[in-house]
């Protein structure tokens, strides 16, 4: 069993059908927008809702920001690598997804993945250990979009990128010593964007294994920009140039 908390988080876990059991929500609180919509998800499904107090919540959340409603729900259920891969062969359009390099952190992690979700990513693939998996930090931090794309656990992430390969997936990796510009390179093959974790970027394994390595450019002070903002530059750059030419 698992938490989820936050009103856009739990109302998108209600319309990604993820399994809430009971809805804990503020006495008092107001119900209309995405709390209303929560409270009548959960009386259309019969799922029982609880008027608790904020120091109940508070303590549901382990202290994040609930804005006033936590569901009771299962464990997040990662999707199968072979399952997200048949779905990112579908014949409309080019294969597009979004691997991560060991990020660690909830914030960014969830960024990246309402930008994928939101650009139309086909799915997203994490690492088994020394990541962040998908909490109900993430959750919360990705507005519940995390609940709505198949997201694939793996043991060995060097070896997966060598099985997309295998594939006909080309893997574009983001990193900040890259001689290429984002900007300048064709995205409209089948492929997979990899963003480093924070501050060490691109592991070496994994570095050796991409297709290509770009960077964006920076003409301030600052050396890099963060993780999650990087990587939903390029996402976004990618998913522009699709539809300028009509993949995507």
């Amino acid at each position: 069993m698992a938490y989820i908390w936050g009103r856009q988080a739990v109302r998108e876990a209600f319309r990604a059908g993820h399994g809430i059991s009971k809805v804990y929500v503020a006495a008092g609180a107001r119900q209309s927008g995405a709390l209303g919509e929560i409270l009548a998800a959960a009386r259309e499904r019969g799922i029982p809702v609880q008027p608790v107090t904020n120091a109940v919540l508070d303590r549901l959340a382990a202290g994040g920001n609930h804005q006033g409603v936590v569901a009771e729900a299962a464990e997040f259920e990662y999707a199968d690598l072979e399952d997200l891969l048949a779905r990112s062969a579908a014949p409309r359009e080019p294969a597009l997804l979004l691997v991560l390099d060991h990020l660690t952190d909830p914030q960014n992690v969830g960024t990246l993945l309402r930008t994928a979700e939101a650009v139309g990513v086909h799915g997203a693939i994490i690492p088994r250990e020394r990541a962040a998996g998908i909490t109900p930090a993430v959750l919360k931090a990705s507005a519940g979009a995390a609940a709505h794309l198949p997201i694939a656990q793996v043991v060995n992430l060097p070896r997966t990128l060598e099985a997309l390969k295998e594939r006909g997936i080309w893997v574009i990796g983001l990193d900040a010593d890259a001689h290429e510009m984002y900007d300048a390179v064709d995205y409209s093959m089948p492929l997979a964007l990899v963003v480093g974790s924070e501050g060490r970027g691109l592991s070496r394994l994994v570095r050796e294994k991409c297709d290509l390595l770009v960077k964006l450019p920076m003409r301030g002070k600052v050396e890099s920009l963060n993780a999650a903002v990087a990587g939903s530059i390029v996402l976004y750059e990618i998913w522009r140039r699709r539809r300028w030419s009509g993949a995507g």
